[in-house]
């Protein structure tokens, strides 16, 4: 042990840096999708929530306030990854590919059916999965269209939208259909902008 090293101040236990405070809730946030699809909404508890992400109830309580926060944040955690922060290079066709692909995944059809069953009691839910999930992606749909077809073009964003969940989405919802491939969302994307004479 160096002179610097015994001289330094020892940080107080119990009080984390500013990094393993954004670590501590990303781990909040990752179990948590989890714990409400097995449980729902209504029946999740914080010590439920807490157990899962191997946190004391007094951390949930500190970081969020309540578990509706932690499930707004926890939608909006998974919405960015799809419209808010694109990869390298992103394009129409590849967003469109990529909102294919996650709204039809499992986690996001079960986060959907979650929020339909919970609705009639929570409708905060239902508001809180559109404004965070649907009018995110359609956003981002309009600002490529703007960019890469026209300005003309923006206002075909909630269409494409609604063409990119389609028939499939339903039947997911209703345990009919399994998860798409890679290739199946790339033709699904590749169809929904065809049928509006957007595709290249």
């Amino acid at each position: 042990m160096t002179v610097s090293d015994r001289c330094a101040p020892a940080r107080k236990r119990g009080r984390p840096t500013a990094a393993e405070r954004v670590q501590r809730r990303s781990q909040i946030l990752e179990a948590a999708l989890a714990v409400f699809l097995e449980h729902g909404f209504g029946n999740t508890t914080i010590e439920q929530l807490a157990q899962a992400a191997r946190v004391s109830k007094r951390t949930i309580y500190s970081y969020f306030g309540d578990k509706a926060a932690v499930f707004a944040e926890m939608v909006q955690r998974l919405a960015k990854g799809v419209s808010t922060e694109p990869p390298p290079g992103d394009t129409l066709e590849t967003l469109a590919t990529r909102i294919v692909t996650r709204l039809h995944s499992a986690e996001l059809i079960g986060l959907h059916q979650l929020v339909i069953a919970e609705s009639s009691r929570f409708p905060e839910l239902a508001v809180t999965l559109h404004s965070n999930g649907d009018e995110r992606h359609i956003a981002r749909l309009a600002e490529h269209l703007s960019a890469e077809r026209g300005p003309e073009t923006e206002q075909l964003a909630p269409v494409l939208f609604t063409l990119l969940l389609g028939l499939p989405h339903r039947m997911r919802l209703l345990g009919l259909l399994d998860p798409v491939t890679d290739d199946e969302a790339t033709t699904h994307a590749r169809s929904a902008l065809d049928v509006l004479g957007l595709a290249r």
